[in-house]
């Protein structure tokens, strides 16, 4: 299969009767894209930045619609929205004990695995410390 990276070259492109099943976007910006009269089963979309915009299906904006259900299925994550320093800590609670359950629950010989070209849980772990120290830094240094 080819493989485009760091292209511009399909912005403002119209496909008419293309066939992208099987496809992986990654790290792609698809913002904007108009799909009518598309075949979207088993579209799986996943991005970190889905509550700062929309995404409307059949004209719906189905993006409060995931959030409920990701705050029903993770409880403590609608904590992330905090506005109080009390709020914010007990987020920073609730993230600490999911992830000690997720740690505790992996098996040893997983922990270094990669599911679907997706970081491990060691190198996972590695970037939220190291996100979790900048953080701190550049709030120290106010």
């Amino acid at each position: 299969m080819t493989t485009y990276s760091g292209t511009k070259e399909f912005e403002g492109a119209t496909f008419v009767k293309a066939s992208f099943k099987g496809a992986t976007l990654r790290f792609s910006d698809v913002s904007g894209v108009t799909m009518r009269g598309v075949d979207v089963d088993g579209l799986d979309v996943d991005s970190h930045d889905l509550f700062l915009g929309s995404l409307f299906v059949n004209g719906v904006d189905v993006v409060p619609l995931v959030d409920a259900e990701l705050n029903r299925q993770f409880p403590g994550r609608e904590l992330q929205k905090a506005r109080t320093p009390e709020g914010l800590r007990e987020g920073w609670v609730a993230v600490r004990s999911a992830w000690q359950t997720t740690v505790a629950g992996t098996p040893p010989d997983l922990v270094h695995a990669h599911v679907e070209d997706e970081w491990s849980l060691a190198q996972t772990l590695r970037h939220l410390i190291l996100a979790t120290d900048a953080w701190s830094v550049s709030y120290t240094h106010l």
